[in-house]
């Protein structure tokens, strides 16, 4: 079907080496799943989207003197500590009535 020269070291390795790290994964109790980069393609993504979708994209923020990374991770930050201590996530209108 191939010939020796088409064989590349990565399919050599998927064909004869990846069924063996995976018997080797099982033994231990282990599986692919606990190695997924899933998370870290998510975050990525939050944060292109977070980039290209506001208005720090392209240069530092005019107000401070801190670069559009550390703005993002800020963000981050306040995010996970409205969610952390259940902080309201929306903002009600409320009618004031003075007397």
């Amino acid at each position: 079907m191939f010939n020796p020269t088409d064989i590349t070291p990565y399919m050599h390795v998927f064909a004869f080496h990846i069924p063996e790290f995976l018997r080797k994964l099982c033994d231990k109790g282990l599986n692919m799943r606990q190695f997924s980069t899933l998370s870290i393609e998510k975050k990525n993504h939050l944060h292109v989207k977070l980039f290209f979708g506001g208005t720090i994209m392209g240069e530092e923020n005019s107000n401070s003197n801190h670069s559009v990374l550390h703005d993002m991770l800020s963000f981050e930050n306040r995010l996970l500590y409205y969610i952390i201590n259940d902080t309201l996530q929306c903002i009600k209108q409320r009618i004031i009535h003075s007397s």
